[in-house]
């Protein structure tokens, strides 16, 4: 298995396991269109764009290269992204950015080369998920779903 689908299986485990309400259990289900992610370093990171229809609110933090997105049914939206920052610096930009602009965190984890939150505020709600790339010295993938 390559390492884009290695990512790709992690960011939908910890996103699929998120707990029993609809929002959640629905993650894993394959987008109706994606640009595939790839687990890069930052510094090799390729930028996309995020849909139109994604909220400003809910963007990654600034200098957080969007490497992949995928829309899916029920108007939830999958952004895979590369922090250029070491993961406890990762983690407090995302508890920072998604307990402000309108949103509420909740029931989250920390472990010691990952975590996740649910968030919810601004008409949608949502989770984050990072994780430490051990193959890129400080850099974290990022993960963030949004749906209704």
């Amino acid at each position: 298995m390559t390492a884009a689908a290695l990512c790709a299986l992690a960011a939908v485990t910890v996103l699929g396991g998120c707990g029993e309400d609809e929002l959640e259990s629905a993650m894993a289900e394959p987008g109706s269109t994606a640009t595939p992610a790839a687990l890069v370093c930052a510094k090799d990171a390729k930028p996309i764009d995020l849909p139109p229809s994604f909220p400003t609110q809910a963007t990654v933090p600034d200098g957080y290269v969007v490497t992949g997105v995928q829309v899916r049914s029920a108007g939830r939206t999958v952004v895979t992204a590369v922090s250029p920052k070491p993961f406890k610096q990762t983690l407090a930009d995302m508890q920072a950015a998604y307990s402000t602009r309108g949103w509420t965190a909740s029931e989250g984890e920390v472990e010691e080369r990952d975590a996740e939150s649910n968030f919810d505020g601004n008409g949608v709600r949502g989770r984050w998920a990072i994780r430490e790339i051990p193959d890129c010295v400080d850099n974290t993938s990022v993960s963030v779903l949004i749906g209704k």
